[in-house]
């Protein structure tokens, strides 16, 4: 079977070769993106999570919404973020008072924020089509699982200085984090809400962000150990179950 590979690669080796690097590049490169997607995904689909943050956040003091209409707010919210592109709007109760949820620069802001989180979520399934691409490669040109898994461990430590360095900087300063993430992340002031009036910071205030900055970072945290030990595996595999087989 070795030979038989062997043939079908020695007539373009370069080119091969060229390819590998590539694929292996993009695999290190777009690892995290599946990590921050996964993570991502879990917090903006997370119905309980969105309404958690209300009660713990006495939203429905600060709005004047009871908690029927704040669970409807959440499930849309949920229904949104994984929607064709569009704006988000409703007809809510307001101390007696029937009312647009949002005002107009608040639904264009959040038109914003939907394209961001579906970019993060379209480049999870872009890493995971990596993935399958670099696993096919092991299973039909590699000779050993140990170029997967330093590419793991490569991967691994980027991911691991990001979590760290977002952690660091949430723990120093959240509030110059935030708002240099917004200037990053947004290309207009959408994003300058005044709390005593804009319901959608009123809904998700600067604490509920926080939190959830930290369960997304927890959540990497969690999945770049199972990652960080798969790599390890894979290169005690190379080293003490086959021994003499090289990369």
């Amino acid at each position: 079977m070795r030979g038989t590979v062997a043939s079908r690669v020695t007539p373009y080796p370069e080119a091969l070769d060229w390819v590998r690097n590539l694929v292996s590049l993009a695999f290190i490169l777009l690892l995290p993106f599946l990590l921050i997607s996964t993570s991502l995904r879990s917090v903006v689909t997370d119905r309980d999570f969105l309404i958690r943050g209300f009660q713990d956040n006495d939203v429905s003091a600060t709005t004047g919404l009871d908690q029927p209409q704040l669970e409807r707010i959440a499930d849309a919210f949920v229904a949104y973020f994984q929607a064709p592109p569009g704006q988000i709007q409703m007809q809510v109760t307001v101390r007696g008072q029937s009312r647009l949820l949002f005002n107009d620069r608040e639904v264009a802001h959040m038109e914003d924020v939907q394209g961001l989180i579906q970019f993060f979520l379209r480049m999870g399934l872009v890493a995971s089509m990596v993935i399958v691409l670099r696993l096919a490669f092991v299973v039909i040109f590699d000779r050993s699982p140990t170029p997967l898994g330093r590419e793991m461990l490569w991967s691994t430590a980027l991911i691991v200085a990001l979590v760290v360095l977002v952690a660091v900087l949430s723990l120093i300063d959240f509030d110059g984090l935030w708002i240099r993430f917004h200037q990053i992340a947004f290309r207009n002031d959408l994003w300058e809400l005044d709390p005593s009036r804009d319901y959608l910071i009123m809904l998700f205030p600067e604490p509920f962000w926080f939190t959830a900055t930290i369960r997304m970072a927890t959540l990497m945290t969690v999945q770049t150990v199972v990652v960080g030990l798969l790599g390890v595996g894979l290169l005690l595999s190379a080293r003490f179950l086959r021994p003499g087989v090289g990369a």
